[in-house]
């Protein structure tokens, strides 16, 4: 939205608390789009947008499904586009993240128009009043997942796509009960993050606790009732674009691999040991840890300055544990441990504090490392965490120039070793052939 600014992001950090809160129903206000104009989006225009993000190409290979910042660095190292099957549709409207109902009262009409209008979309439409709370009282958060692949995608494989260049299905498996609203439309209640689906339609004392720190005037949610489970909103894969594009790679000759994990942060584990082992190959030290979270990523500055990137979907418990995991495990120690946390304006359930993830990060560092591009003391109503954090990986005093490209071949010694030796990261994010008629 704007250009990175550490000295902007500092005086957002100095605000008062309730202003800084302020400052984030306003910035989820700038981030949304009136419902008029929502309404006018078609499912070419998403793709559209997508494609003008790449050059011509040939590329080696392309990512398309589930979004995941591990898929992102792995992309990057290989010079691949990535393309997203999820899209998120912001659209402006004042709602109390309190009442379920309501919101999906809001938001039906306008998503009955919009998938009548594009048959190769489907929509669901998430209400989170725990880790989204800060952004809900100005905008529903409509997210679209691509069934079909569509002309301008199609073209865009068939054209920038190398010969024999590989397509990688970043599959998540991850489901979540929904109440169906009609043909390919949906509601639900709750997110991946700090608590399981189920507890936001139960209940729990953690709940009570967090909406009371809210002010807010119940003690626990009235969930709608659900249908049926489907591939969550933001992070799950919808397998009915499986057959456009097993179909398209054999017809211009183009292997698929499918990469299934549970959760997005599962396949993160396995591409921060690639990079470890892509660094000593290109002569280079494998000894730091950059640990991103949820949206802020920079495969940029982490090729530059010679890092191994750790991607987490949040900042809450199971986040936390996985990197614990990987650091208790990892065959060789990190000379330094670098962690950014992603602020979403309030202290969620099941978020884990920045002072842990600092203590986390210096007890297995032997330089001194911890949170980088936070501010601890406003974090999580850190606003401008999203503008510091590139500027904080430019000031770091390393540099080397970008690696040649990771090629398809390297990738595929990297994984049968990985194989061989029965890795925990090789079980969670398995690379497995696809062939046609067979997905």
């Amino acid at each position: 939205m704007v250009p990175g600014s550490a000295r902007l992001a500092d005086g957002l950090a100095r605000l008062p608390s309730g202003a800084r809160r302020r400052a984030f129903v306003l910035a989820g206000q700038l981030q949304s789009t009136r419902p008029g104009l929502v309404s006018r989006l078609g499912a070419e225009d998403l793709a559209r947008w997508t494609v003008s993000q790449y050059g011509p190409g040939p590329y080696p290979a392309v990512f398309v499904g589930s979004v995941s910042g591990a898929a992102v660095h792995l992309a990057a190292a290989m010079g691949a586009p990535v393309v997203p099957q999820t899209f998120l549709v912001p659209v402006r409207a004042r709602l109390d993240p309190d009442q379920p109902h309501a919101a999906l009262a809001a938001g039906r009409s306008l998503g009955r128009r919009m998938v009548h209008g594009n048959p190769e979309l489907s929509l669901c439409h998430m209400h989170d009043p725990s880790q989204d709370r800060a952004m809900l009282v100005r905008f529903m958060y409509f997210r679209f997942k691509r069934l079909q692949l569509g002309e301008v995608l199609t073209r865009f494989l068939e054209e920038r796509l190398a010969p024999g260049g590989r397509v990688f299905i970043v599959d998540c498996a991850l489901r979540w009960p929904m109440t169906v609203l009609g043909d390919r439309q949906r509601f639900q209640f709750g997110a991946l993050g700090g608590m399981p689906a189920h507890e936001y339609a139960t209940g729990s004392g953690e709940i009570a606790r967090h909406l009371a720190e809210q002010g807010s005037p119940v003690r626990r949610w009235e969930a709608p009732p659900t249908d049926a489970t489907y591939p969550e909103a933001e992070w799950g894969y919808d397998d009915a674009l499986t057959a456009n594009l097993v179909a398209l790679a054999a017809r211009r000759g183009h292997p698929v691999r499918r990469i299934t994990i549970g959760q997005p942060e599962h396949l993160s584990p396995l591409v921060a040991e690639l990079h470890r082992w892509w660094l000593r190959r290109l002569g280079r030290p494998a000894d730091r840890l950059l640990v991103e979270s949820y949206n802020q990523w920079e495969p940029y500055w982490t090729l530059r300055l010679g890092a191994v990137p750790l991607w987490l979907q949040f900042t809450a418990r199971s986040s936390y544990g996985l990197l614990e995991r990987y650091l208790e495990t990892s065959a060789a120690p990190y000379r330094r441990v670098d962690v950014n946390l992603f602020s979403n304006g309030l202290r969620s359930v099941g978020q884990v504090p920045a002072g842990h993830w600092d203590e986390l990060a210096g007890r297995y560092g032997s330089e001194a490392g911890g949170t980088l591009g936070v501010d601890r003391q406003a974090f999580p109503e850190d606003i401008g965490s999203t503008l510091r954090w590139g500027p904080a990986l430019a000031a770091q005093p390393e540099r080397y120039p970008l690696p040649p490209l990771l090629t398809v071949d390297e990738l595929d010694t990297f994984l049968d070793q990985q194989l061989r030796q029965g890795t925990e990261a090789a079980r969670l994010a398995p690379f497995e052939r696809v062939d046609e008629g067979s997905p």
